[in-house]
């Protein structure tokens, strides 16, 4: 379905999104904490999220 290069790139591409997103969350939460509470709920959710997504991909593939 993707090619060996596509299938790279995407990979390259989300690690680095999730990289640098992360980098700003901490950047802003060291200069604001109270808006940040219990965010991290919310990383954990979408992170669980994407990892349930790969799993059942892997399952059913």
């Amino acid at each position: 379905m993707f090619t060996e290069g596509q299938k790279i790139f995407a990979i390259l591409f989300i690690l680095t999104f999730i990289i640098v997103i992360g980098y700003q969350f901490y950047k802003d939460q060291q200069e604001n904490k109270k808006l940040f509470k219990g965010t991290y709920w919310v990383l954990i959710t979408i992170f669980g999220v994407i990892l349930g997504y790969i799993i059942l991909t892997r399952f059913l593939h």
